[in-house]
């Protein structure tokens, strides 16, 4: 089983959280765990659509190469800058495998 695995599960049980100072005591808790990774996060919007249509992505990446995300949509129906972000649950990336060369 992979780190991403173990924090993909236990992160899901605090589903749908923005990052607020609260999700860093969820972290944290992950550190205590001996759960070791970089956490990640940055913006993904099509060209030439407003900033405000992007979509965020946080990421944890672990030692042992594997990778837990979620993606937060603004809702497209709701302009307000207020609005309920909608994130997807916690996902576990296992490591890519080396692939391996011609010799």
């Amino acid at each position: 089983m992979y780190d991403a695995e173990i924090a993909a599960t236990l992160l899901n049980r605090w589903a749908s959280r923005p990052s607020t100072p609260d999700f860093d005591a969820f972290l944290d808790l992950l550190r205590e765990g001996n759960l070791n990774f970089t956490y990640q996060s940055g913006h993904v919007r099509e060209a030439g659509l407003a900033e405000g249509r992007a979509l965020t992505i946080e990421s944890l990446v672990f030692n042992d190469g594997s990778r837990t995300l979620r993606v937060e949509a603004p809702d497209k129906h709701v302009e307000a800058p207020d609005r309920t972000p909608r994130w997807t649950r916690w996902a576990a990336v296992e490591p890519l495998l080396p692939v391996p060369s011609e010799a």
